[in-house]
């Protein structure tokens, strides 16, 4: 972080021009000392006692802002120094204004919120969890609800970090509870901070492995209605219900929850948008949806994207039937499309998928079919052609027979087509209404 940067004070709204000095000895005020000190960038050991001096005063005066913000000035330069043990004796002095009322209240909330945005990017994870738990405290006692509740969070994400999942956990209970009444039903105005709270509980779970609970959560995100969060978090929770049902084997679902979370991380401009576009392909085959999702205006953008390309080329293979294509892609782009463990998960599945499809398109011209031309077509073995061909005539996605002492797929053909049988009835009915005819003239 340059001078310039850490010297920046983020909540000062005021412009000055700087006069040269006319050789007066007078006192200038607080105001101009706090502005001097932070002109000094090029020595931080001068402006460190320059703001001392400015603090000095003011508590001399009476505390106003200016000691706060001077307080401000010397722990972003402590910060800067990584001198850590001094960056929080300040930043409790910063507090004790707030704890005070002495600076405005919204004034005091950014304030602070800037500072943890500094101590996120610039220390370590043991000191920013000290720094984090001291604004919690404080906020407590001050009763600042809605920055309690985001630096919380900021927290809960330093945790999940961290993998300290134990005080993650007592964490958002806590968050959860302040966003439902006594009978545990989650506050209407307070939908938006449980999906948010929801959405870490989901990310903890999926680090840890747990299957129910992270289920059992994803649902409760669902049950919320009155809540409009960042579109990231909402795209995070949909790509969490597709995995769900992925894992569930509930395809079609898997592909209507990807296709939002795609939505969701492409309007908040996240990088997950193209890996979840991948999830949405794949869940689009495996439930051979006739749509083909890369068809859309907004995955169209990211078609000349690596991972997509090869993809793009597997759903070519896909819909043309190509075996040959469809295995040597899966085979050559492994870098692509196989470098991702969740898609590595259901690849075995797809393969079944799409030669469940091809093996329709082989046998439709004929009435019998050797399974050893299958196996070679197919580049599989008897076992599992067989396996595809019985799991095809159960489905009854093909009418036939195995005959296993020949190794021969036997199929039924229809003898009569439907307009045969159409034409038989309008013959019948008009037979019929001759008849009545008839024996009416004769009566």
């Amino acid at each position: 972080m340059s001078d310039d940067d850490f010297m920046f004070d983020e909540e000062d709204e005021y412009e000055f021009e700087y006069e040269e000095d006319d050789g007066d000895e007078e006192v200038v005020g607080i105001e101009t000392k706090y502005y001097n000190a932070k002109a000094l960038r090029e020595d931080p050991a001068a402006a460190l006692r320059e703001f001392q001096l400015v603090i000095d005063e003011d508590n001399s005066n009476g505390r106003s802002e200016w000691g706060f913000k001077a307080t401000k000035q010397i722990i972003k330069l402590h910060l800067q120094a990584r001198d850590f043990d001094k960056v929080l004796e300040f930043y409790d002095r910063m507090l004790d204004y707030v704890r005070a009322s002495e600076v405005a209240r919204n004034y005091a909330e950014k304030s602070i919120n800037n500072m943890l945005e500094r101590v996120s990017s610039n220390a370590d994870d043991q000191f920013s969890r000290e720094f984090y738990q001291r604004t919690l405290d404080v906020l407590k006692e001050t009763q600042s609800e809605r920055l309690w509740l985001r630096t919380s969070l900021r927290l809960a994400k330093i945790l999940l970090q961290q993998a300290q999942f134990d005080e993650l956990s007592v964490l958002l209970a806590t968050l959860k509870r302040s966003c439902e009444d006594e009978r545990g039903i989650i506050i209407m105005e307070r939908g938006t901070q449980a999906l948010e709270v929801n959405a870490v509980y989901l990310e903890m779970y999926e680090a840890q492995g747990v299957d129910k609970p992270f289920k059992d959560t994803y649902m409760q995100c669902e049950a919320v209605k009155s809540a409009v969060p960042h579109p990231r978090i909402m795209g995070y929770i949909h790509e969490c219900g597709g995995k769900i049902y992925m894992s569930e084997r509930c395809w079609a679902k898997a592909q209507s929850c990807f296709f939002d979370a795609f939505k969701n991380y492409d309007e908040a401009g996240s990088n997950r948008r193209v890996e979840v576009l991948q999830y949405l392909v794949l869940a689009s085959m495996l439930s051979e949806s006739e749509v083909n999702p890369l068809s859309s205006p907004e995955a169209k953008s990211y078609e000349n994207e690596p991972p997509i390309r090869a993809i793009i080329d597997l759903v070519h293979a896909y819909e043309n039937r190509d075996v040959q294509a469809f295995e040597r892609i899966l085979s050559s782009d492994q870098s692509a499309i196989l470098e991702d463990d969740f898609i590595k998960r259901y690849i075995a599945d797809l393969r079944r998928t799409f030669r469940m499809q091809a093996i329709e398109g082989i046998v439709m011209p004929y009435t019998r079919i050797r399974i050893g031309t299958l196996v070679r077509i197919l580049a599989a073995t008897t076992a599992e052609v067989e396996e595809l061909l019985v799991a095809l005539i159960l489905d009854r996605r093909l009418k036939g027979s195995i005959d296993q002492e020949n190794s021969t797929l036997l199929l039924l053909q229809d003898t009569t087509d439907k307009t045969q049988y159409e034409a038989l009835n309008t013959w019948a009915t008009n037979i019929e209404s001759f008849m009545h005819t008839s024996y009416a003239i004769l009566s």
